[in-house]
C-alpha cells in the first residue's frame, strides 16, 4: 500500500478545521488542577465574611487534608459549621475563605438534610449534611469535582458521601471540629 501525499492546497483547510475543532473540544475535556480551580474562584465580598473568624478550625482542617490525601479526585472541599458565638460559616477548606458566612444553599442543606447537587461549568458540586458519630447534624460538607458531560455524577456523589462518612466516624460532636489536631 502506497502513502498518498496530500497537496498543500488541500492540507491547509484540513489543518484549519483541526485547529478550530481542538480549540473547541480542549476546554471541554480539560481537567483543572486544584490550584487552577482555586485561582478561578470568584472574589468574596466583605459583607459575605465574618471578620472576627479568620483562622481555620484545627481538627476540621486536618479532616480536610486527610480527605484530599485519600481522594485525589476531589478538587475543592470545605466544612461549614457554627463556631461558638458565630453564624454558620466556612471553618476549614483547601481554598481559604475561612469565615465566609453560609449562604442559602448551605443553610438549606443543613436544615433539610438534603444534598445540593449541581453542575457548575466544568465542576460537579455536592454539598451534603455533615454528621457527628451519633448522626446529629453539625454542619455541611461541600465537595467539588472536575466534570464534563457524560461523567458519572452518581459515582462522584458516592465519593462525596464516603468522604463525609469518613469524617463522621471521627467526630463525637461538633466540638471536635474546633479541637486541636490529633
Amino acid at each position: 500500500m502506497m502513502n498518498k501525499i496530500v497537496p498543500r492546497k488541500q492540507l491547509l483547510p484540513i489543518l484549519c478545521v483541526l485547529t478550530f475543532a481542538s480549540a473547541i473540544v480542549a476546554p471541554v475535556i480539560a481537567q483543572q488542577t486544584r490550584e487552577q480551580a482555586i485561582g478561578g474562584m470568584r472574589k468574596v465580598e466583605a459583607k459575605e465574611m465574618d471578620p472576627t473568624y479568620t483562622t481555620a478550625a484545627p481538627y476540621a482542617q486536618q479532616l480536610i487534608q486527610a480527605a484530599l490525601d485519600k481522594h485525589p479526585e476531589i478538587l475543592l472541599i470545605a466544612i461549614h459549621a457554627q463556631p461558638p458565638g458565630h453564624k454558620n460559616l466556612i471553618i476549614a477548606s483547601n481554598f481559604g475563605r475561612i469565615g465566609k458566612i453560609g449562604d442559602q444553599d448551605d443553610m438549606r442543606c443543613i436544615h433539610t438534610g438534603k444534598p445540593n447537587l449541581e453542575v457548575n461549568g466544568p465542576h460537579f458540586e455536592d454539598e451534603l449534611v455533615l454528621l457527628d458519630h451519633a448522626g446529629n447534624t453539625i454542619g455541611a460538607l461541600g465537595v467539588v469535582f472536575n466534570y464534563k458531560p457524560g461523567d458519572d455524577k452518581e459515582a462522584l456523589e458516592k465519593i462525596a458521601i464516603a468522604t463525609r462518612d469518613e469524617m463522621q466516624r471521627k467526630l463525637r460532636s461538633s466540638d471536635d471540629l474546633f479541637s486541636p489536631t490529633r
